[in-house]
């Protein structure tokens, strides 16, 4: 990426992963081959659609225990809409029950919202250009490994004195770097109370998240049917880890490799993201395993009866083996999470 932004001064390492990320013409993800096999990294729905096939199950079963039989989905960072795919067609298959549902979108980048009209053409899609203007009863409001795309502050304490991370553009070596940068008390960490800064030394945090977080928690707040559940790879604790890091073709590089053009993401810290829903008067939360999800949601009993209809023994043992990615802890199942919020 060649940017004058990128080499004027000094900037905050936030607003440096903003700008590589998400500029509109260069930004990682105006481009293609991001997701997927060929692409930096695989997103579960990627690795199989079973994984949207239970999540289809698990909305489905929200609602109509509840007797709702109308309902709405609305996701948002639905990537190429490969997720909102297999949703749709699955719970479609369910023509028993007689649901009747709408399907929405939030997509932040352009580039993707066309890859999604595309994929999506003829599925009756809604696509919605303002959080906080969208306001629906009986709404599912789901997303799936987008909290960690947030770019991230960091913050660090020496000698009880806090500091910022900033990057820096070495002119003579055309290179850059990171510097620490001591901060002054009208920062705006210091207006996050449920940030522990006595107790804490290094701080990890998404410095549009809260703003985000609030207008989840007013959809969330419309109804008592809606509920908010993400999927992502993270931690719970009072304590921040460093997780910044950047992949390209699913290998971890430094986050100034072949900028413009590597994933910079971060492990979500789940016990703040629980804080922050308790302020905005959301205190009914869940938080597991991605592992826990899919197994009480039936994937092995889904896994047998599919294996039963498949003939080929090679469809069927990449069955079992994306099965086993998704839920086995030393892969997919631990490291990932899921995490819902309702009233």
């Amino acid at each position: 990426m060649n940017s004058n932004k990128l080499t004027k001064n000094k900037i905050t390492l936030d607003r440096y992963i903003n700008l590589v990320m998400y500029s509109k013409k260069t930004g990682y993800y105006e481009k293609d081959k991001v997701f997927g096999r060929k692409g930096d990294f695989v997103t579960s729905p990627y690795i199989s659609s079973i994984f949207g096939e239970i999540i289809s199950i698990w909305i489905t079963h929200h609602f109509t225990k509840r007797n709702v039989y109308n309902f709405n989905i609305f996701e948002i960072g639905a990537g190429e809409g490969l997720l909102a795919l297999d949703i749709i067609n699955t719970i479609h298959k369910f023509k028993s029950l007689n649901i009747n549902f709408k399907y929405f979108i939030y997509e932040k980048s352009k580039f993707y919202k066309k890859k999604q009209k595309i994929k999506l053409k003829g599925k009756n899609i809604v696509w919605v250009n303002d959080l906080s203007n969208f306001k629906k009863k009986n709404c599912i409001i789901l997303s799936n490994e987008l909290i960690d795309a947030f770019p991230v502050k960091h913050l660090m304490k020496e000698n009880n004195v806090w500091y910022e991370k900033y990057v820096r553009y070495n002119q003579e070596i055309k290179n850059f770097y990171l510097e620490n940068i001591k901060i002054n008390k009208d920062h705006e960490i210091y207006k996050k109370s449920y940030y522990p800064m006595n107790k804490l030394n290094f701080i990890e945090y998404e410095p549009d998240l809260e703003n985000f977080l609030k207008k989840v928690s007013n959809l969330v707040k419309y109804c008592k049917n809606n509920i908010f559940i993400t999927f992502d790879y993270g931690y719970n604790s009072i304590e921040f880890k460093n997780t910044l890091q950047a992949i390209n073709k699913h290998k971890k590089v430094k986050i100034f490799n072949d900028i413009g053009n590597s994933d910079i993401t971060h492990l979500v810290n789940f016990y703040y993201i629980k804080e922050i829903f308790k302020l905005n008067k959301v205190s009914n939360i869940t938080y597991q395993s991605q592992s826990n999800f899919l197994i009480n949601g039936g994937i092995k009993f889904r896994l047998q009866r599919i294996l039963k209809i498949l003939k080929n023994n090679k469809s069927k043992q990449k069955l079992k083996m994306s099965v086993k990615r998704l839920i086995s802890k030393d892969q997919m199942g631990s490291l990932f999470k899921v995490f819902t919020a309702k009233i």
